[in-house]
């Protein structure tokens, strides 16, 4: 190959090497972007990136949301009050209370396993002290319905009334169990549970331990008697003594136990692990059951407290639940916390219940159930109690520390 060639190659590489690199910085600098479309859910594609959230609106009753396909692409955040949607839960305290009850006034009473006092949490968040009493290593606390009083329980067995506002303490038989106030909270009811079943009864004491009176022989049925005094004073407790009905598995009467100790009704239950709460005005309560036809979970109902043997004046609510996940606002209007996944077996035993619980609205007198609050952080719900004017719900989670969901 000649020079001259040789010269000719080197002058049209260098050009060549010369295009490509103006090429190049003419495509990334210059040149518009091409537009790439990614098809993501029916009806919404985006420009190269992730679909936007969309607007979702919350279910009622046992209906799930729904979602918003506009494509406006409006994210959601958790409200401060419940909507029915993901709502904002605020931590009262940091560690394990128990027994948290609505005072006369409003706040929330509760008592602080970790010194051994009771205490009060204000509409301020304020903390104060119900008494410089204290009362180390409680293993039960029994409120009255002002939280005035309280019977608190031992493990060594021994039991003790307190005062809030005499600060007077009276002790009481340590074979004493299963307390239940008065509405007017000068009385108590409880069963005393001897040795031997002949000594064993429902019993009534003044809060200041005079003038007890046995009401009613228990014998070998102590078992099955639980003691729940209606807030009317027409019902003391229930015995589960009343037997199959009909000869249908799981259905049996529930004996109302009336002030002189005598049945004065009995409710038709369908299944087993009967428990309730009353009504405000004591003339209807709400109970669970595992139910016997569903695999043994919950099944919360809705009865009168004067009994009904034909099982007409009974209603079942829309949502499958635990009792104690429930409070009573009004009469007529139930708040609770209700598992997202029941399993068969979890009516019978609660600890089997693994899921988190979302707040419902219950209208009693129709059974029919709407979604209120999707807490934020997942939850578990017990020992529900509501504000006197109904702002506020509170609530402890599994690990005992109590929390509050604002509701208006």
């Amino acid at each position: 190959m000649s020079d001259r060639t040789k010269f000719f190659l080197k002058i049209a590489g260098f050009a060549a090497v010369t295009g490509i690199i103006a090429w190049a910085i003419y495509a990334v600098f210059f040149q518009k972007a091409v537009t790439i479309l990614t098809t993501t859910t029916p009806g919404t594609t985006t420009n190269g990136s992730l679909p936007s959230a969309n607007t979702g609106t919350p279910g009622t009753g046992t209906t799930g949301g729904t979602t918003n396909d506009s494509g406006t692409g409006t994210q959601l955040t958790p409200s401060s009050i419940a909507k029915g949607g993901e709502t904002i839960t605020t931590r009262l305290t940091n560690t394990a209370i128990s027994s948290p009850t609505v005072t006369a006034d409003g706040s929330v009473a509760y008592y602080d396993p970790a010194d051994g006092k009771f205490y009060t949490i204000d509409a301020n968040g304020n903390v104060v002290a119900m008494s410089q009493a204290t009362f180390p290593k409680a293993e039960a606390v029994t409120f009255d319905a002002g939280a005035t009083s309280a019977v608190i329980e031992f493990p060594d067995g021994s039991n003790v009334a307190y005062d809030f506002s005499t600060a007077k303490q009276v002790t009481l038989p340590s074979h004493w169990e299963d307390f239940s106030f008065s509405a007017t909270g000068d009385s108590i009811a409880a069963k005393s549970v001897g040795t031997d079943p002949s000594n064993r009864a429902l019993v009534v004491t003044n809060t200041d331990g005079t003038e007890t009176k046995v009401i009613a022989s228990l014998g070998a049925n102590d078992d099955k008697v639980s003691v729940s005094w209606s807030p009317n004073n027409t019902v003391l407790g229930f015995s589960a003594t009343g037997g199959s009905i009909g000869g249908s598995f799981g259905r049996q009467e529930i004996y109302l136990i009336g002030p002189d100790g005598s049945a004065s009704g009995a409710l038709i239950v369908d299944g087993t692990s009967f428990h309730n709460i009353w009504a405000p005005d004591g003339k209807h309560l709400l109970y669970s059951v595992a139910d016997s036809e569903n695999g043994y979970k919950a099944a919360l109902w809705y009865a009168d407290s004067k009994g009904d043997r034909a099982g007409e004046s009974r209603k079942k609510m829309a949502v499958s639940t635990l009792v104690s996940k429930c409070t009573f606002a009004t009469n007529t209007i139930v708040y609770c916390g209700v598992p997202r996944e029941m399993s068969p077996g979890d009516g019978s035993d609660s600890s089997r219940i693994t899921a988190d619980d979302d707040l419902y609205k219950i209208d009693v007198s129709t059974g029919n159930a709407t979604l209120v609050a999707v807490p934020a952080v997942d939850t578990k719900i017990f020992s529900p109690s509501i504000s006197s004017d109904g702002t506020n719900f509170f609530y402890t989670d599994a690990s005992g520390r109590l929390n509050v969901i604002h509701l208006k």
